[in-house]
This record gives structure tokens, C-alpha cells and sequence, in this order.
């Protein structure tokens, strides 16, 4: 008998990433949906650094609908933390979903970028609220 697959590893096909940018209180959110990996990245972070993000702008990531992250993913979240530093915006990060958070802890991207304690996995929340 062969054993199920890890949670973590999705079992069909490589999923697309599909953003939807919506209006917060702090700046734009980004909601984020399907597998966030090296193939994945090059188009977030062309999205990220495309927003009008002026100094004093927060933009947010909703993570809840990833449902894979790899290096690519990580490497992505650093780039675009650190283009928006460049313009003296802050990018953040909300609503992990279970297979992100466990890479954060791992790698210890959770200090880095704070994904917030009381509201980081819970599903419950509106993605549009800041």
C-alpha cells in the first residue's frame, strides 16, 4: 500500500497564481490564490513593483489561498519586501495558510516578515480588510 502524499504537496497539477488587488485601509491587498513557487514568483513580484506604492504605503499579502510555497515563494517575499523598502513602503503579510505557515516557521521567514499572532491562519476573516 502506498502512503498518502504530504498535506504540503499538492496532488494535481501545478496550480497558476492568481491575484486579486483590492483597496485596504494602510495600502492595496493582494490576495493570492494557487501554488507560489519559482515559476510562480517572477509574476508577483512584477505585480508588487508595479503598484503605486508611495512612501508610507503598506501592502498586504493574503496568503490564505496558497496552496504551495517553495523557494521560489520565500525568495519572491524578500524581493519584494526589500523593492518596497527601496520606496520606503512596507510590504506585510496576513492570513498564512497552513502549508505557508509551516515554511515560515521552518525557515524562520515568521521573524522577518510577521505574519500578526491573533489573525495569521484564521480563515474567517475578510481578505479585503486591512
Amino acid at each position: 500500500m502506498t502512503p498518502a502524499a504530504p498535506e504540503s504537496i499538492p496532488d494535481g497539477p501545478h496550480a497558476p497564481l492568481t491575484r486579486a488587488v483590492t483597496d485596504g485601509p494602510a495600502g492595496p491587498v493582494i490576495t493570492l490564490t494557487g501554488d507560489l513557487d519559482y515559476e510562480t514568483a517572477p509574476e508577483l513580484l512584477a505585480s508588487v513593483t508595479a503598484l503605486e506604492a508611495p512612501a508610507g504605503t503598506t501592502v498586504t499579502l493574503d496568503l490564505w489561498g496558497v496552496r504551495f510555497f517553495d523557494s521560489g515563494g520565500i525568495n519572491v517575499l524578500l524581493r519584494a519586501r526589500t523593492a518596497l523598502h527601496d520606496r520606503d513602503a512596507e510590504l506585510a503579510v496576513r492570513r498564512l495558510s497552513p502549508v505557508v505557515e509551516r515554511i515560515f516557521r521552518i525557515t524562520g521567514l515568521d521573524t522577518v516578515l510577521d505574519p500578526g499572532a491573533p489573525t495569521a491562519s484564521r480563515s474567517d476573516e475578510d481578505p479585503a480588510a486591512g
